[in-house]
């Protein structure tokens, strides 16, 4: 234990004090442009009808639309009481669905802020919602996953309960549908949470609750499994989890056979991995990690290319922006910051962070006056001065 008379150190271990010394060191940096906001963020996604625009749920129960180029900050969508976890959109009808640890989803017109509807059904914490539209559905279909284990089905325009899944044993932290499998005739959705198991559910849209089990159970990770996400070209799955990577998996092929790995990629961190994006242009791969880092990956390679240091907290989530040549990140510090994900500045970012890292930083060198001797010059001259006497 650390002997500090600091009433404010008591019972404090070393390790924890000297993280709060980095911390505050920290804290001061611009690194990323960061805008401060409220509370910890806690879920970000981006607004598609805007390149530099994002919603991001806070810790203080509010959602907050932020002009990342502007820094305005000043459109909320409040109504929660307790912490806001989970964000999604039916961008077509300008429509915002917000969860919270208050175990409702509430809706919003994105524009007015107005709250249009309140969906109340899971018995404790909401931490994950997924926006589908349906042709059976005229406001679409809205999934829930919860820290109670079930995944709720609701029509998205009216608020009616269609159907209740169930099949994860713990939390269901991450929900995404494959753009790839999914027809007009049903949505594939897979899930993910606090448990190693990712499953597959296959919905038909004229019969929403005739879907009762899971029809595949995919187990890569060793333990939780933070986000899902369908990204690049060929819509790849891509999650991240908490046991320190993030993984590209193949769900093209048939189950797999003795024992074989579908893990096409692994990305190992040093810490739990939150969430993983693709560039747009699939040159590069994003992660966010509690160790407070925002780790640029060469796609072609696999390879770690760059990590941007700026959060002086756990990274929660990332969102592509600026017409997929920057990237947002939130974190419990309060803060989001924007990356660019340009080659160019890329390369440079790496070059200053080796400078910086080897204390390589060249001195600036000062401009000579035409007529006037380098103090160099100036030392040589005396010394032949003196030869001379």
């Amino acid at each position: 234990m650390s002997m500090s008379n600091d009433p404010g150190h008591f019972f404090q271990t070393e390790t924890a004090l000297a993280n709060a010394k980095r911390r505050s060191a920290k804290s001061s940096n611009k690194n990323g442009s960061p805008i401060p906001l409220a509370s910890k963020l806690l879920s970000i996604i981006p607004d598609l009808t805007s390149s530099m625009r994002v919603y991001i749920a806070e810790s203080g129960g509010i959602t907050r639309r932020v002009d990342l180029e502007s820094g305005d900050k000043s459109c909320t969508y409040k109504g929660h009481t307790a912490p806001v976890t989970s964000l999604a959109l039916n961008t077509a009808q300008g429509i915002l669905f917000t969860g919270s640890w208050d175990k409702t989803i509430i809706t919003y017109s994105t524009e007015t802020r107005q709250k249009l509807r309140t969906f109340a059904g899971h018995s404790d914490f909401v931490k994950s919602l997924l926006f589908v539209p349906s042709p059976k559905h005229e406001g679409g279909l809205l999934f829930s996953g919860s820290s109670d284990a079930s995944i709720v089905i609701w029509d998205a325009g009216t608020g009616q309960r269609l159907n209740t899944l169930k099949g994860h044993n713990r939390a269901v932290r991450a929900l995404a549908v494959d753009p790839i499998t999914s027809n007009s005739e049903a949505a594939i959705i897979y899930s993910g949470g606090s448990e190693r198991d990712i499953k597959r559910w296959e919905i038909p849209y004229a019969n929403v609750s005739a879907t009762t089990e899971s029809s595949e159970t995919i187990m890569e990770h060793d333990t939780s499994v933070n986000m899902i996400r369908f990204q690049g070209e060929d819509a790849e799955m891509w999650t991240a989890s908490a046991d320190n990577t993030a993984r590209k998996i193949d769900i093209r092929t048939e189950t797999k056979k003795n024992g074989t790995c579908r893990s096409e990629a692994v990305l190992r961190h040093p810490d739990y991995v939150n969430d993983v994006v693709v560039e747009p242009r699939g040159r590069w791969i994003i992660t966010a990690c509690r160790d407070e880092a925002v780790r640029i990956w060469d796609i072609s390679t696999g390879e770690l290319y760059h990590i941007y240091d700026g959060h002086i907290e756990e990274v929660t989530g990332l969102a592509i922006v600026g017409n997929g040549e920057m990237v947002a990140s939130i974190s419990i510090d309060n803060t989001v910051r924007t990356w660019s994900l340009r080659p160019v500045d890329l390369m440079k970012a790496v070059e200053d962070k080796r400078v910086q890292e080897q204390g390589m930083e060249e001195e600036p060198v000062q401009e000579r006056k035409e007529g006037f001797l380098t103090e160099e010059e100036e030392r040589e001259l005396a010394e032949l001065m003196d030869d001379d006497d």
